[in-house]
């Protein structure tokens, strides 16, 4: 036992005594870059791949404000587990009633800021807490049809929801899907 505390006490001071040698200590954190190996996107589109080019709209072409990078899959839906196949509720599925308005939302708001939202449309300042993003914004879509409609076509779109929400007792917010637009 002596012999094993002896070298392991020879190997402490052996690796001090060489990082404190000038010229041989680590290299300072700024001279190395990670680069990803390969797309975070790649393992995702294997399976969910909408066509060819992935994903479209907004987000296809969009910035992380978080880090600078472009946005991936794993940015918004996050990383899947190995059981992700079998239909464990790992990754965030939008419009799925399994995950709370609370949880769906709070992806969309890591990027879009409230106060950007209620500057350019009223009622996100009304329902960010009450309805998913979702519930009106399709997520891939060319265009989102939402964001083409005229002041008479958001208030149609209104119209529909509340009325949907009054006259159906199992109403759930966390399951609203993008209604079709009005034009």
């Amino acid at each position: 036992m002596s012999v094993l505390r002896s070298l392991f006490t020879a190997g402490v001071v052996a690796t001090g005594l060489f990082c404190s040698l000038p010229g041989i200590s680590a290299p300072p954190a700024d001279r190395w870059e990670v680069s990803p190996q390969r797309s975070p996107d790649a393992a995702c589109q294997d399976c969910h791949k909408p066509d060819a080019q992935g994903m479209h709209g907004k987000h296809a072409a969009a910035i992380n404000p978080n880090n600078q990078l472009p946005v991936t899959c794993t940015n918004c839906h996050g990383h899947p587990s190995p059981r992700h196949r079998e239909g464990v509720m790992d990754v965030m599925r939008f419009g799925d009633p399994r995950f709370s308005v609370e949880q769906q939302n709070s992806v969309c708001l890591s990027c879009h800021l409230p106060q950007q939202l209620q500057k350019a449309f009223w009622p996100h300042d009304v329902h960010v807490t009450k309805v998913t993003c979702t519930g009106c914004h399709a997520l891939h879509p060319q265009q989102d049809a939402v964001q083409t409609l005229n002041d008479k076509g958001r208030i149609n779109l209104c119209v529909d929801c509340h009325s949907d929400q009054r006259n159906n007792p199992a109403f759930n917010p966390a399951a609203v899907r993008p209604l079709k637009a009005h034009p």
